[in-house]
């Protein structure tokens, strides 16, 4: 009877899905707001001081290719359903509820799930909310029931109460902390946890560690306290691998992280020999460039640096593949970077396609086409970017200032043409965008 047994037992083990044999690795994807690459120590700057960051990508991977949409909602979107804005924008400020997100596979799959940070999803008829994507607990900023405050007093909404906060909180502080509460309370779990953060959008005020500065002038006193808000940033994710490490699940947690835009246009900041002025909203390189890092030991290869281009689609899709869940029945137009965090080949794309409705109208001026002469549509690779009005630019040229003409150049010229059937190969136009949308969102 035993030995019966025993083979039942061996057979049901075998019919069990290699994913969930397995133990399931956690994931946690944390998306800074208003922060280019360039912005990073690990991407080259000596301005900003980023320790914990640094780290994770000298002892992880790091993708030297990635790309947002020039501004939050577009980003946030777009991260979350791993669809193309074409498919899915309404208008700033929503996220369309029939869509499906990345909370929702993750729930689906078993994980716990949890949202802390900025929302600014619910807007217009078809927004939607936390639960509604899939998160089982939240605790958010922009979010129904909350005000204009962000950092210091903050109006942050907790599992649908209004948290009461004073003039000595802080609100990455709190946020940070709800995130490592989660984190305790389900280590004997998979779970996945979404950290849009606070830091590093303007206003830009003090942060707890800032000292007193004697910094002279509206603008230096926002660099500084901007260059004190990247630090703080990077302590907060320090402490959540902090948290990671005292409840044992460092290796058994993928970290991701990325930023949602460019830097702020109100900003100047020094990298290498350049003054580089914030090009948020702007579908330039210094609007849409962001970092990319991905940490988990043991499963991650140290020193890992990709070339490999990756946009904001491919994160559901790669969240999929880290964690064995079952991808949304819906057309997706992300591919997993998985294989590449491990030092694979993998499935390279040869180029990104990008849909931008810009909220700030200044930003369409030069290629806005369609609804409003405002649509902004593009295709690119590592080296250069054509836009749908035939526009062509190299990537290196961070404010598009010099046009490239047909027959310069051979390399352009097959670029040119990579990046034109890239153009063709997706929607003429944006199936949920409104004709009627008031101009600039």
């Amino acid at each position: 009877m035993n030995r019966i047994l025993f083979s039942i037992l061996i057979c049901a083990f075998a019919l069990v899905p290699a994913s969930f044999a397995e133990e399931r690795l956690n994931v946690i994807l944390i998306m800074a707001d208003d922060s280019a690459a360039d912005n990073y120590g690990c991407y080259g700057s000596k301005f900003f001081s980023t320790p914990r960051l640094d780290a994770l990508a000298r002892t992880g991977a790091k993708f030297n290719h990635c790309y947002s949409e020039p501004v939050c909602t577009s980003s946030r979107v777009k991260i979350m359903t791993g669809r193309d804005g074409i498919r899915n924008y309404v208008q700033f400020g929503t996220l369309d509820r029939d869509e499906v997100t990345f909370g929702s596979m993750m729930k689906d799959a078993g994980y716990a799930t949890v949202i802390a940070g900025k929302w600014q999803l619910h807007g217009g008829e078809r927004g939607t909310l936390a639960p509604a994507c899939g998160f089982d607990t939240y605790c958010l900023w922009n979010y129904p029931g909350t005000e204009r405050s962000r950092y210091w007093n903050p109006s942050l909404m907790r599992d649908g109460k209004l948290l009461k906060t004073t003039e000595k909180d802080y609100g990455p502080d709190i946020l940070t902390d709800y995130l490592i509460e989660f984190i305790g309370k389900n280590k004997s779990k998979p779970f996945f946890a979404y950290y849009p953060m606070l830091l590093v959008h303007s206003p830009f005020p003090k942060t707890p560690d800032s000292k007193p500065d004697p910094v002279n002038g509206a603008k230096a006193k926002s660099l500084a306290n901007f260059r004190d808000m990247t630090l703080y940033a990077d302590k907060c994710v320090g402490r959540i691998i902090d948290a990671l490490e005292e409840n044992g699940l460092r290796e058994k947690t993928v970290i991701i992280y990325t930023t949602d835009n460019g830097t702020h246009r109100a900003l100047t900041y020094p990298y290498g020999s350049e003054e580089r002025i914030g090009e948020k909203a702007y579908a330039t390189d210094g609007g849409t460039h962001v970092p990319l890092i991905i940490n988990c030991p043991g499963t991650v290869p140290a020193g890992i640096v990709s070339n490999d281009l990756v946009d904001f689609s491919d994160m559901l899709p790669t969240i999929a593949d880290i964690t064995g869940a079952e991808l949304p029945k819906v057309k997706l137009d992300g591919r997993s970077f998985w294989s590449q965090c491990q030092g694979k080949k993998g499935n390279p794309r040869k180029f990104i396609f990008q849909y931008y409705y810009p909220k700030y109208k200044p930003a369409a001026d030069k290629h806005g086409q369609g609804v409003n002469k405002q649509e902004i549509i593009w295709a690119q690779n590592q080296r250069h970017k054509l836009y749908r009005d035939g526009s062509l630019y190299t990537v290196l040229d961070r404010y598009e200032k010099t046009l490239l003409n047909p027959g310069e150049n051979v390399q352009v010229d097959r670029d040119r043409k990579l990046l034109q059937e890239a153009l063709d190969s997706m929607p003429d136009k944006a199936a949920k965008l409104s004709p009627d949308i008031k101009k600039g969102y």
